[in-house]
């Protein structure tokens, strides 16, 4: 319980609050980029470079910002990650050398004078602060023991923080308290009722939530801070991150399939991020180990996507209100020329986004050709029709954007739109995912990927603050030359090494397809049937380079190992039989059965060719992070699939 105030100078809240201002929106940076290597099944190193612009942080910031003692250089927070990550951080410019940074210590103390700060002006904002029975009013101006109750609360949180999970472990999870009594009780009681007066549980105030959601950010994160000289205002830092651990695994019988069965297998991994929305340029790059392929690189964003909810709901807003807009037909065409034009700039965005897709698909080994079906060429009036029907596809909204273009929606509140039809196309945008764009792999390496999300222009979202989400599909393969054409060259050699030893004991081939049989059969010589049954399987499995199960290759060769570890476990069986029975019908049946059982091994081999020209010819990414109008437009209608591995970032940018 505290006695006197927590007791912070002027400066260093000024200082945290200006620190938390540009870490969350970064406006001095331009451009990021994200290196991705993965390591392993379920690791991932990240190496992130920044371009800082110092003159577009304004001049009252500056003077917050500049570094005591000194005057020449400034505290620039450059990104934030989470508090799980133990690793130190390594600031180094484009020169190659280290880059003073700020402490965590220090950013932390910083950041609760902060809060602490923050906390007395909501305070002395809220409407009850001048109601003397109110807990605010007591807060404020009578019971200070409570205030400085929280505020030390507050400070515990910023500088101890909650890396470990949703909420902080604290000793009271251990203790059976009894009620409290006295002046320590009240005091408290006081503080309970004032964090509930601040921070109500439902219809919060807007000014008092967002403290909420800063301080449950401060709790989990840390704010990575440089010292930038003012001599260069235009610098080049990169820095390598701690290491990403996966944060998902398939389920147990996905797995079992996918290694049992005779199919091409992927190893599909999702990256998922969050930039700042003031960020210009986003580079993310992945590169892998040579011997592995990246069949699919694509990357989404949401950045429409709160544009497209303001749409839907001005949408949901003039189809209620449209009967009594319609006794004024000019504002209601506004309202319609409003959603209109909107509407038609999404339709423009994703087309291009389309096109881009398509250009990529083009480029790949094995061209992807254009979906099933004609084109559609819609009049006005069947436009209008599909809209109203809900149908939100991008053929859709493309046509009404051409259409729009060339002054053919010019009496829209007369159409079939102006009215329930309107709630028709809300649902429709939503259940199409129209918000999220499409960015594709620009890099030739086989190895490597890389993807440039650039920030449109014209941005429909002008007031959003929020970071915009990327999610990242990465889909690798073992492509050719691939471990299954050793392992099927393989099995055809230790068939016909069978099939040739078969032969030239019974001295013909009839023992393959008649019941009846030879005399002969087992050999006079055994033990030189064995050593060649041993040795050859023995030979052929050295040369093949099997990597552990644990790497990513590991897990893409699970199901081809599985395949020569059959084949090399039949012949040693055979060799058993040779070197143990005497009988010509029992030795004549096991090698017809091994033949057998080599023959459906090679037939795996076959089929699992065959599925790999199918996954290489899949238009469209199986997972339920591309966006839907994409698989709509490819006419894909393959189920979704989890991804073997998840690395979630969201937090440490």
């Amino acid at each position: 319980m505290p006695t006197a105030p927590l007791t912070f100078p002027s400066r260093e809240a000024a200082l945290g609050l200006a620190l938390m201002d540009l870490s969350f929106r970064l406006d001095h940076v331009p451009r990021l980029s994200e290196h991705l290597t993965l390591m392993d099944r379920g690791h991932m190193s990240r190496e992130i470079s920044v371009d800082v612009d110092l003159d577009l942080i304004s001049g009252r910031l500056r003077d917050t910002l500049l570094v005591p003692g000194e005057g020449t250089s400034l505290w620039v927070p450059v990104s934030r990650y989470s508090r799980r990550d133990l690793a130190p951080a390594v600031i180094r410019d484009s020169r190659g050398e280290v880059v003073p940074r700020l402490s965590h210590r220090d950013a932390n103390r910083v950041t609760a004078a902060a809060f602490v700060k923050l906390l007395a002006m909501l305070i002395n904002a809220h409407d009850d602060v001048a109601t003397p029975a109110s807990p605010i009013h007591q807060l404020r101006h009578t019971h200070q023991r409570s205030r400085w109750l929280i505020e030390a609360a507050i400070t515990e949180l910023v500088m101890v923080g909650a890396p470990a999970g949703q909420r902080l472990h604290t000793p009271l999870d251990h203790a059976e308290l009894p009620e409290p009594v006295g002046t320590s009780g009240s005091v408290r009681k006081l503080a309970l009722l004032g964090l509930d007066a601040l921070f109500p549980a439902e219809g919060g105030h807007r000014l008092l939530m967002p403290f909420a959601r800063l301080l449950q950010l401060a709790t989990r994160q840390y704010i990575l801070v440089a010292q930038l000289g003012l001599d260069r205002p235009r610098r080049f830092l990169s820095w390598e991150a701690p290491l990403l651990p996966a944060q998902h695994r398939p389920a147990p019988l996905q797995s079992l399939a996918k290694n049992v069965l005779p199919v091409n297998r992927e190893f599909v991994v999702e990256y998922e991020t969050e930039i700042p929305r003031a960020v210009k340029a986003y580079h993310l790059t992945l590169e892998v180990r040579q011997e592995i392929s990246v069949r699919r690189f694509v990357m989404s964003s949401d950045v429409d996507e709160e544009f497209v909810e303001v749409l839907a709901e001005d949408l949901e807003s003039v189809a209620r209100r449209a009967d009594r807009l319609g006794t004024h037909h000019k504002l209601l065409e506004l309202e319609m020329q409003s959603i209109a034009s909107r509407l038609a700039e999404l339709g423009r965005r994703r087309l291009v986004d389309l096109a881009g897709y398509e250009s990529y698909l083009a480029r790949l080994p094995i061209p992807v050709g254009a979906p099933g079906g004609e084109q559609r060429r819609m009049t006005a009036e069947e436009v209008i029709a599909a809209l109203s029907a809900g149908d939100c596809s991008l053929d859709v909204l493309a046509a009404f954007c051409a259409h729009y273009a060339t002054d053919s929606m010019q009496h829209l509140a007369r159409s079939g739109l102006a009215g329930p039809a309107l709630l028709n196309i809300a649902a429709g945008l939503r259940a199409a995912q129209v918000g999220r764009d499409v960015t594709t792999d620009s890099d030739p390496r086989e190895h490597g990927g890389h993807a440039h999300w650039r920030r449109p222009s014209a941005d429909l979202s002008p007031q959003s603050t929020e970071p915009v989400r990327v999610v990242a599909f990465m889909a690798l393969a073992d492509e050719a030359p691939a471990l299954i054409e050793s392992i099927t060259r393989m099995v055809a050699g230790l068939f016909l090494v069978v099939l040739g030893i078969g032969t030239l004991l019974s001295g013909g081939v009839a023992w393959l397809y008649s019941w009846r049989v030879a005399g002969g059969f087992v050999p006079a010589q055994a033990d030189a049937v064995v050593a060649v049954l041993l040795l050859v399987p023995g030979l052929l499995l050295a040369r093949l380079d099997l990597p552990g199960t644990k790497s990513v290759l590991g897990q893409l060769h699970r199901f081809q190992r599985a395949l020569a570890a059959a084949s090399v476990v039949v012949t040693t069986a055979l060799a058993i039989v040779v070197g143990t029975v005497e009988s010509d019908r029992t030795m004549t049946r096991f090698f017809q059965a091994a033949l057998a059982v080599l023959m459906v091994i090679l037939l795996c081999c076959l089929c699992e060719f065959y599925a790999r020209r199918i996954h290489r010819s899949s238009a469209v990414p199986r997972s339920a992070r591309v966006p839907r109008w994409l698989r709509d437009a490819r006419r894909s209608t393959r189920r979704t699939v989890e991804p073997d591995d998840f690395f979630d970032a969201r937090g440490e940018m």
